[in-house]
């Protein structure tokens, strides 16, 4: 009979009285008690159990005990309550190290006999002996034999250690009741009482933690080690400390295969997000799912990445076809922190950061651009002494007469973070509670960005089989910055930048007075607020309700049904208002140099109006879920069956009245009441699907892995005979290790797992009600009175459907190194096709209608991607990390419809989609020799060639591909191979030591170019020049690098001469991290205290652009910031 002595019954059965089961629990003690014991080397040192969580009742402990080893638990009910909870530092250890902490503050102790594990009282009196020093030798090997070279051998509670030596070989002198704790990057720690033993031998375990760690996948979660498709994964824990406006910045880099660009540096700005290369032409953007439900980017970038658990990216069309019709571009999945059980923890995280632009372009100063005018003035033969040439006594004036408006403007922007949470609770309920609080600062006033955020995850089990779980969340965001009508939703904020920028050649003020003299629009006066401001505000709520029910007689049957309700509500306020400029008086030969006498007063008016817009989004998502997960013997199956419904609506009105009685008052009513003077829209829209989901998983012996999946989705945005799609998967792993054969033969490489995978995936954001017929409403005269009218809009297509992707996904993933050297290695194919586009080879030219969209076009993609990572330990305290990742992906465009009479030089079929046209540049006309030598009656673009301009091969005529004497744009060919980088990569260095570590992250991109930016931009006396272009041709300096000044000579033409390579490597982030040793801080109520120290953007180690920042997309665009901060980070 197995004595099991939980649940009631100690050991003995449950029919059997108390009295009996003291007297059986005497007669055990005094046996074991009294049997000769032994210190063991084998099992009773080894077993590793893992638990459901790391607070669990006594009783739970022992029966998991029981359970994943051969033990069986003796103890006496009076001595012991089974029912207490204890709180362990690891869920998963070895047993002693379990049992040690169970009893290090109570009157127990344990002993391990035979199969026995028996608990009894410490004796009253502790015997007190003179320990001595003895030497104790032994090795250290692997289960294969082989010596482990560098273990750390550590005499617990001391600092006394050595490591092993080339043959697995230690040597130590310990005290005579000394316990060795041996360790080492790859293997399970164990633990050895030497006791009367003055040589051991030890075997340590391969730790396969790595393989045990659960991804968040497609309405579950699965081991890594049983994935079988094409999986990234992040845990919050690598991010947490960035300070970044959202979670997508903070991500950059740092997942192979998903492509994150921050496109500028504005506060609260966010990236471009897209995984692998696009397959359409149509919406690229990813899927994303935040605990189960399916989300867009922006509430994505609304979480802190203190809420966030896991993040995990589905790639390929196994893993994301789960998801159907949205999931063609890849899916992002989060799961947000849940409660644990425990006494209640308190966390707080807060940071204080100071930026700086990574880089602001250089510009002409005065001196240098009234030259650079007079030269462009003489290049389009203004005649000289004109009086917009700077005279003489100008140039001499603005030797020494030159002004920098941005640095008079230019702050160091603050960024602010804090976060607290609480997570804690018992075997009943479970809870997370956290706040966050950003903050962000513009470089110059009136420009900021605010967002605060809660969250609020309960779980409950209301009986052993129901589970019930309330998920709520708010944030709002709160965005400000001055008003500038050609920057309106702009975030780039481009234009009131490079306006800011360009201003060089005369002061911004003065007497205190804005300067308008020769400028139409004032920077500084817009950001000053004087000419208004540009506000909006968002607000998310959201409510998740779950309801879980084991079912208790179908081992591994659940039930789940879960209701979630999101609402958005956004608001944006637009108050835009005139301002003066003052213009004084001139003096200088040509009236270039301003006096300080007042002229005239002029009112620079981009309107004067308020403009309000209320936005309301509503929606929600109800699942019913059905899983079962079961084994038997060597054969584990999982299923899973959903039924989904989504339904949503979008409200919208905005309003706008002219005119205020005074720019003190910005609301409506203070405007003009005129109905010529205002403005009042709306609309509405819903939107819908329905869906069925369904899983089948299967793996034997853990070796073979099968996986298939379905999706079938119904959406509104298409004609009902044509609304419902069927997207299935099929995946397989092969996990080769585990084959004895492999083991036996291949023993350097510790894990090995193939896989691969195929799934047809969707996307229906190609617009909805395309399939309808739809009407616009116009307004006109009819005999001179204003009459409204209904006119028909574009064709309705009641064929349309969802594009449709094809993907083909294979890999490996490797232990080597006694599990030190992870790598992950895959290629992917997917053919894209029923992509919807326009249809022109079958129109004839003449057609004047707008025709409806078909689905016909298809486009392939493919590439690869490699994941790596390394850690290791030197000594006893110094570990170390090295992690890399690599990603490439291209396209090329199969079928796609092009003008009947296209020449075949502009075919984009059989390329890829994101070439670029130009002129293949061939130098500038730098000598008459140069001039001499082209033929008679040559033209560039209309005009005869002159010197200092630039000159293009003459590759084909209008009606031949032979050369005809004249560039224009017949010559154009594809000069750019990719606009966009097809290669992504990042790797990270990290180490630590005691309590200090330091991690260091890199991000690049490779292989993508553009065009400069400004090529031969010039505003006259308005604006200044980039620097970059100071090397211009002038009859005096013919080898120039760029050519002459002036804007009309056809140097501003898309070229080879301007193509700049966009390729980079940066320094990403620097963490420094100290943490308090435990046992000064637990002295003031403590579990841990952490600072640190973070760098973001720090410098560029391959940067081929030079004048801006390679990762911004254009040099007017406001600059990326790179930020230093100071942070905190507590727990109690």
């Amino acid at each position: 009979m197995k004595i099991k002595p939980l649940l009631g019954h100690l050991l003995c059965l449950k029919t059997q009285n108390r009295t009996l089961n003291i007297m059986k629990v005497t007669i055990f003690l005094t046996f074991f008690c009294t049997f000769p014991l032994f210190a063991s080397t084998g099992k009773a040192q080894n077993a590793v159990i893992e638990l459901p969580s790391n607070a669990v009742t006594v009783e739970t402990l022992f029966s998991e005990i029981e359970k994943q080893t051969d033990y069986l638990v003796v103890y006496s009910n009076r001595e012991l309550n089974v029912k207490n909870i204890v709180t362990l530092s690891k869920k998963k250890a070895k047993v002693s190290d379990i049992l040690k902490e169970l009893l290090k503050s109570s009157n127990l102790k344990y002993e391990h006999t035979n199969n026995y594990i028996v608990f009894s009282k410490k004796n009253d009196e502790t015997n007190v002996t003179q320990q001595t020093k003895k030497k104790v030798t032994g090795t250290v090997m692997d289960k294969n034999g082989e010596a482990i070279i560098g273990a750390s051998v550590l005499e617990k509670g001391t600092t006394n250690g050595t490591i092993t030596d080339i043959d697995g070989r230690f040597s130590l002198e310990v005290g005579a009741k000394a316990t060795l704790a041996i360790s080492y990057i790859g293997y399970v720690d164990q633990n050895i009482t030497i006791g009367n033993k003055s040589m051991v031998s030890i075997i340590l375990q391969e730790d396969s933690q790595t393989l045990e760690e659960v991804v968040v996948i497609g309405y579950g979660t699965q081991k890594k080690v049983n994935l079988t498709g094409s999986v990234a994964s992040i845990n919050s824990e690598v991010i947490e400390n960035v300070p970044a406006s959202n979670l997508s910045n903070a991500l950059s880099g740092r997942l192979a295969g998903v492509n994150i660009t921050q496109t500028a540096g504005k506060p609260g700005g966010g990236s471009s997000v897209s995984i692998r290369a696009d397959g359409t032409w149509n919406s690229t953007a990813p899927l994303y799912v935040i605990d189960g439900v399916v989300r867009d980017k922006f509430a994505f970038d609304g979480l802190d990445a203190s809420e966030v658990e896991n993040l995990s990216v589905l790639k390929d069309g196994a893993s994301a076809a789960i998801y159907g019709s949205r999931a063609a571009n890849g899916v992002i999945l989060v799961t947000t922190k849940k409660g644990k059980i425990g006494k209640p923890t308190i966390n707080y995280t807060g940071s204080i950061g100071i930026s700086e632009a990574t880089k602001i372009p250089d510009m002409f100063n005065a001196y240098e651009q009234a030259l650079y005018t007079n030269e462009a003035l003489r290049n389009q033969l203004v005649p000289e002494g004109d009086m917009q040439y700077y005279a003489e006594d100008e140039l001499e004036y603005y030797k020494n007469h030159s002004y920098d408006w941005m640095d008079e403007t230019w702050k160091s922007p603050v960024v602010t973070r804090h976060s607290l949470n609480v997570n804690g609770g018992n075997d009943k309920v479970r809870y997370f509670i956290g706040g966050n609080y950003y903050y962000e600062t513009g470089s110059f006033d009136n420009l900021n960005f605010k967002k605060y955020s809660i969250r609020s995850n309960i779980d409950a089990n209301i009986t052993k089989d129901l589970k019930v779980s309330l998920n709520l969340s708010m944030d709002t965001r709160n965005d400000h910055k001055p008003y500038w009508k050609w920057d309106n939703d702009n975030d780039n904020m481009n234009n009131l930048y490079n306006g800011l920028l360009r201003r060089g050649l005369f002061a911004p003020y003065i007497d205190g007075k804005p300067n308008g003299t020769y400028l139409a629009w004032h920077p500084m006066e817009v950001i000053n607020g004087n000419s208004g401001y540009n506000k909006k505000r968002y607000s998310n709520y959201e409510i998740n309700v779950a309801l879980q029910y084991d079912v208790p007689f179908i081992k591994g049957l659940s039930l789940k049904l879960t209701y979630n309700k999101y609402e958005r509500h956004t608001f944006i306020k637009q108050f835009s208002r005139p301002y003066d400029l003052y213009v004084f008086k001139t003096t200088g030969s040509h009236n270039h140099i301003q006096t300080n006498e007042l002229d005239y007063v002029k009112t620079r008016d981009d309107g004067d109006f308020l403009y309000e817009k209320y936005n309301n989004d509503n929606s929600y998502q109800l699942n019913a879920m059905v899983t079962y997960n079961n084994t038997f013997g060597k054969h584990d199956i999982n299923a899973l069956f959903v039924y989904e419904q989504y339904e949503g609506t979008t409200d919208w009105m905005d309003g706008q009245r002219n005119y205020f009685i005074s720019s003190a008052v910005d609301q409506l009513f203070a405007g003009s009441s005129d109905p010529k003077n205002s403005t009042l829209n709306g609309k509405g829209s819903e939107s819908g699907r329905l869906s069925y989901v369904g899983r089948l998983g299967y793996t034997y012996d853990n070796k073979y892995l099968l996986e298939a999946s379905f999706r079938y989705d119904g959406s509104v945005n298409f004609d009902p005979k044509h609304r419902w799609g069927f997207f299935p998967s099929a995946s397989a792993a092969w996990r080769i290790s585990e084959e004895n054969f492999f083991k036996n033969n291949v023993r350097f490489i510790d894990y090995l797992k193939l896989r691969a995978s195929i799934g047809l995936l969707g996307n229906d954001a190609v617009g909805g009600w395309q399939w309808m017929q739809r009407y616009n409403l116009n307004t006109g005269a009819y005999f001179g009175s204003l009459s409204n009218g209904v006119s028909a809009d574009v064709i309705p297509n009641t064929e349309i459907t969802w594009e449709k992707s094809l993907d083909i996904d294979y890999g490996f993933d490797m232990q080597i190194l006694r599990n030190r050297l992870s790598l992950s290695a895959g290629g992917f194919y997917k053919h894209t096709y029923d992509i919807l586009g326009d249809r022109l080879a079958s129109l004839p030219s003449t057609f004047g209608g707008v025709m409806p969209k078909e689905n016909y076009a298809t486009i392939d993609t493919k590439g690869f991607e490699i994941e790596l990572s390394y850690k290791d330990k030197i000594g006893k305290d110094f570990t170390y990390n090295i992690n890399a990742n690599f990603g490439y992906a291209t396209n090329k465009l199969i079928t796609k419809d092009e003008a009947e009479n296209l020449r075949p030089y502009k075919s984009e079929l059989g390329y890829n989609t994101d070439r670029s046209m130009g002129y293949v540049a061939t130098d500038i006309i730098r000598t008459q020799a140069d001039l001499d030598a082209l033929p008679e009656g040559y033209t560039i673009f209309g005009k005869k060639p002159e010197l200092g301009m630039l000159n293009y091969r003459d590759i084909r005529g209008a009606n031949s591909d032979e050369p005809d004497g004249k560039i224009d744009d017949n010559d154009k060919e594809w000069i750019i191979k990719h606009t966009k980088s097809p290669i992504n990569y990042g790797f990270s260095v990290g180490g630590a030591w005691k309590g200090l570590s330091v991690d260091l992250f890199f991000q690049g991109v490779a292989g993508g170019k553009r065009f400069y930016d400004q090529r031969t931009e010039w505003e006259g006396m308005e604006a200044s020049a980039y620097a970059w272009r100071a090397d211009y041709w002038t009859p005096e300096n013919t080898d120039a690098k760029f050519p002459r000044a002036g804007a009309d000579n056809g140097a501003s033409e898309e070229s080879t001469f301007w193509i700049q390579d966009t390729s980079f490597l940066r320094l990403k982030n620097v963490n420094i991290t100290y943490q308090l040793p435990q046992q000064l801080v637990s002295k003031w109520g403590l579990s841990q205290m952490k600072f640190f120290l973070m760098g973001t953007n720090l410098f560029l180690l391959q940067d081929k652009i030079k004048a801006y920042d390679p990762e911004n997309s254009s040099i007017m665009n406001y600059p990326l910031m790179r930020t230093y901060s100071f942070g905190i980070n507590v727990s109690f």
